[in-house]
């Protein structure tokens, strides 16, 4: 079993002369900086077993193919489970591992929860620890499972942020409806402009509201409400993630401490940023 995950490191100074410091997402909150990836496979106790380094602008999704072949060159062929998060899982990347006869335990995109919204919300959960439960799904074709797990802590925090988002924009859309009921606001345009940079400023709930602007006379109205269907399915994924795998549905406790086991590689990272100081880098002319 191989964890995979990758880092970037920033660096000071222009590095004209390293074609592969580019502007990227930076994990270390630096984007006015050029960077590289780096990528680094551990085994599950949380040694390095390989690693390699990407220009600074490589999107992770798309690092998979070049790391499995470079394990291969250096080991050779077997059959390996590889664990990674949802940022690096793509249908290519799946098929790619398959073609390879290798395994994978993955996390997958939240927008995929609403595909095992029955399951969600029904019974049969199994408690793994004192505030995470899962439960096994299998998927329609049936060469796949799910894992749905479901942490209370992070339930608590995700309800948190969205309780405050809700506020704020509640609090922004009685303001603007102040406005327009006063005819402060007469232009339906400017009004809907308005409503559109409120929704940009809170995209976590914004498709929770319903928001129309009318003109039933000659006054303009804001009108505005929750949906009560997409609150409630926000309310009941909150807390839930999904994992993906084509190992055999076995034992959904083992699978779901089996993917846990990425830490060892972010605790890889870790190591690397913080007692070998691998950020920022600091290029001179000696």
């Amino acid at each position: 079993m191989l964890l995979y995950d990758l880092t970037s490191s920033y660096v000071e100074g222009a590095a004209a002369r390293n074609p592969m410091m580019q502007r990227g997402y930076s994990r270390d909150h630096r984007p006015d900086c050029k960077q590289l990836v780096i990528a680094l496979v551990v085994n599950v106790e949380g040694f390095p077993l390989s690693y390699a380094t990407f220009d600074g602008n490589r999107a992770d999704v798309t690092s998979l193919e070049a790391v499995v072949r470079m394990v291969e060159r250096k080991y050779g062929r077997a059959r390996r489970v590889w664990v990674f998060d949802r940022g690096i899982i793509s249908e290519e990347n799946l098929q790619m591992l398959r073609q390879h006869q290798g395994q994978y335990l993955v996390g997958t995109p939240r927008s995929k929860l609403k595909q095992f919204e029955r399951e969600l919300l029904t019974e049969g959960w199994r408690q793994v620890r004192q505030d995470v439960e899962v439960k096994l799904v299998s998927a329609p074709a049936g060469e796949e499972t799910y894992i749905l797990c479901r942490s209370t802590a992070r339930q608590e925090k995700e309800k948190a942020i969205r309780s405050r988002f809700s506020q704020r924009m509640e609090k922004a859309l009685s303001a603007l409806e102040k406005r327009v009921a006063e005819g402060k606001l007469r232009d339906r345009n400017n009004v809907e402009r308005q409503l559109g940079a409120i929704q940009a400023r809170h995209p976590q709930v914004a498709d929770l509201y319903q928001l129309e602007v009318v003109a039933p006379q000659t006054q303009l109205q804001l009108r505005w409400e929750l949906r009560p269907q997409r609150r409630a399915w926000q309310q009941a994924r909150e807390g839930a993630y999904l994992l993906r795998t084509n190992l055999p549905p076995t034992d959904p406790e083992q699978l779901w401490k089996s993917y846990i086991q990425l830490t060892e590689a972010e605790a890889a990272f870790r190591a690397l940023k913080s007692e070998l100081a691998v950020r920022p880098i600091f290029h001179q002319l000696i």
